[in-house]
């Protein structure tokens, strides 16, 4: 719950930080929107200091409410059970592949050290966060920011949203080789 009148604070980003390190769902409620004057400047202000401060999550819900006058608690719900459902979503191995590939297609992997990394395939491990599991030639391949592009496009074709997605790059190995 972010403060309507103070915006989002470090404290608020902390615990924003936590939930996206555990793999949490997560739902901002900014509160106190019954103080505000001008409510279409102030949810302008507050929607661009929260996306400001809270990049790290642009996955994460967003909605406004007011605890003293009980408005915008319906929708608050709305969108825990949207994202209990985003948490519990299984997404098909051949449907997974199929997106994975067209989104490598569309922006091909960077070279790292004069190599490429190779998807064999991938696979949805669980759910609650869910959790899918690429298995590649190297993971070490894997530049990070081609990883939250791969999970962007996960994102895109599947609704995640109010949900951590958790993605897993294994080694192509004797124990564990590829199809």
């Amino acid at each position: 719950v972010v403060d309507g009148q103070d915006g989002m604070t470090s404290q608020d980003t902390h615990i924003a930080g936590e939930a996206m390190e555990r793999y949490k769902a997560l739902i901002i409620a900014i509160n106190k929107t019954d103080l505000w004057d001008d409510p279409v400047a102030s949810r302008d202000w507050a929607e661009r200091q929260l996306r400001s401060r809270a990049q790290f999550v642009p996955w994460a819900m967003v909605t406004y409410v007011s605890a003293l006058k009980g408005e915008g608690t319906g929708k608050l719900l709305e969108l825990a059970v949207a994202a209990r459902d985003a948490r519990r979503r299984r997404i098909s191995t051949p449907d997974l592949n199929g997106t994975l590939t067209r989104a490598m297609r569309e922006h091909v992997p960077p070279l790292v050290r004069n190599k490429r990394f190779k998807l064999y395939y991938a696979t949805q491990a669980g759910v609650d966060p869910p959790t899918f599991i690429l298995f590649v030639n190297d993971p070490a391949l894997v530049h990070f920011s081609y990883k939250r592009y791969l999970e962007r496009a996960l994102r895109e074709s599947y609704d995640f949203d109010g949900t951590a997605i958790k993605l897993v790059f294994r080694g192509r190995t004797e124990e564990n080789p590829a199809p």
